[in-house]
């Protein structure tokens, strides 16, 4: 995240933008729901829900500050049932601080967010339904490090991370994180030979009790074979006490390359034996013309849930922007919001719960995406694999299971029907299988209308259904929801 602020803070300047900018703004919403409350013995609950939402974007981009800070307020009023009135936070934020040039810098990051609490529970279909699976949980983290050079030939790094995880509800469990990490990094004789030598040391703690504590060290040599292509070897060592009551050493080894056969394709992949068994990391990417494609697998120790270990759907926004100002170099700031929407919509197929435990996780994703002169087409495929790394033992507070398997698709087609005016569909369902006949499928379908009503607002009209299917607490709504928005 902290190359991506880089380019477009560098971006930023060179256009000549301010170092800060602020929008402030606020939006009103509109819902017209015939099940309001996603679970619960009251049966179906129709309403109509007003939503008032202040927002504010600060934007930094100087020599020393960059990162950004978007913080929304809802206010949400219920016609029929006065008594489910509340306020919900929206928070994303990140920056970088030069502290000291080129020597010392600090990270910040903050995210509140409104999160699953149990993978066989209800997926909310908006913020304003009513869901007791659904909680709000924020995530902050601090992190000072250091990085330079001796003599211009070996290369260091130190860093500490020290991150608070907390939820609203008491059924979910907070977590305290801390952990300090290094590098030394050099050359050799052989100018196409370098190495590396890492090691780290991390406590986590949760709410529940539980507690883990890891250390690791390892050495990598990595050789340069072609000028696109490297490959690399590692050695170490690890101790953890994730999967039993005391800490357990054991050896690690393991091999990777990197390859960029163009500037469109880039392919990596990595395989380690570890405590667990192998663990993974493989990517590919590559932009054609007008589509792109990417995939990613990867299966390692997880202690935080997916849509918390990084920063959040401001990240999803601007990497949308991003891809589609690849796409279309010079287009205007509008169409790149219009190509960017049924990205960012498309997204939201895949979701995590709140783990009260670290586990072993497997994720899968497959994402395509096709640009035409009118419309784009976001497909995403995702699939994981939640373990417990202590047997007998179970990840899901609410519904005992040592493995719960998530799959889903999404679908987004985004049609411009007016300069200012886009139809958009999304298409989505996820599954959740665990132990036994643990099952829960959420399925959501959303047809909108949105448009440029003057130089500073915007509108849309939406149409949803959605269900939630499982043995114990079946579920639909339909919904029509209208939004307005201004920015100062």
């Amino acid at each position: 995240m902290l190359s991506a602020l880089d380019g477009d803070a560098g971006t930023n300047a060179s256009m000549g933008q301010p170092p800060w900018t602020i929008q402030p703004r606020i939006m009103l919403t509109e819902t017209l729901t015939d099940n309001v409350r996603v679970n619960g013995s009251n049966g179906r609950q129709a309403d109509q829900i007003t939503e008032i939402a202040p927002g504010i974007r600060i934007q930094a981009s100087s020599a020393r500050l960059k990162g950004h800070f978007d913080y929304s307020l809802r206010q949400q009023f219920y016609a029929q049932h006065p008594e489910y009135e509340r306020t919900q936070n929206s928070l994303n934020s990140f920056a970088t601080l030069e502290a000291v040039e080129q020597w010392l810098f600090v990270d910040f990051s903050g995210i509140v967010a409104q999160q699953p609490i149990s993978a066989f529970g209800p997926q909310s279909p908006g913020n304003t339904s009513i869901n007791s699976n659904v909680t709000e949980t924020s995530t902050y983290r601090l992190s000072p490090y250091i990085r330079g050079q001796i003599a211009g030939v070996l290369g260091y790094s130190l860093r500490h991370d020290a991150s608070t995880t907390r939820s609203a509800s008491a059924t979910a469990t907070n977590l305290d994180l801390s952990q300090w990490s290094g590098q030394l990094s050099g050359g050799t004789p052989f100018q196409r030979l370098n190495w590396s030598i890492d090691g780290s040391q991390s406590s986590s703690e949760y709410g529940n009790g539980m507690q883990y504590d890891a250390d690791r060290v390892r050495a990598t040599a990595s050789y340069l074979i072609f000028p696109d292509l490297r490959f690399s070897l590692n050695r170490g060592r690890e101790a953890n006490n994730y999967a039993s009551a005391n800490q357990e050493s054991r050896g690690t080894h393991g091999f990777g390359f990197e390859w960029n056969p163009t500037e469109r394709t880039t392919i990596s992949a990595s395989k380690e034996r570890r405590f667990f068994g192998d663990g993974h990391n493989f990517s590919f990417s590559h932009r054609f013309p007008l589509s792109s494609i990417s995939y990613t697998d990867t299966k390692d120790v997880s202690l935080l849930p997916n849509q918390f270990s990084r920063v959040g759907q401001n990240a999803a926004w601007d990497q949308a922007e991003r891809e589609c100002k690849l796409f279309t170099p010079d287009a205007t700031q509008k169409e790149i919001e219009d190509c960017a929407i049924p990205r960012v919509s498309a997204t939201q197929g895949s979701s995590d719960f709140l783990a009260a435990r670290a586990r072993l996780q497997r994720r899968q994703q497959l994402a395509v995406a096709i640009m035409g002169a009118r419309n784009s087409l976001t497909l995403v495929a995702h699939r994981s694999e939640s373990q417990s790394l202590q047997a007998n033992d179970f990840l899901d507070e609410t519904t005992p299971s040592s493995l719960i398997e998530q799959k889903g698709l999404s679908l987004s087609l985004s049609h411009r029907l007016s300069p200012i005016t886009n139809l958009n569909l999304l298409a989505s369902r996820q599954e959740s299988i665990g132990n036994g006949d643990a099952s829960a499928t959420n399925t959501l379908y959303q047809l909108g209308l949105t448009s440029k009503l003057g130089s500073r607002t915007s509108g849309s009209l939406t149409a949803r259904q959605s269900s939630f299917e499982s043995q114990n607490a079946p579920r639909k709504e339909h919904a029509v929801i209208g939004t307005i928005s201004f920015i100062y």
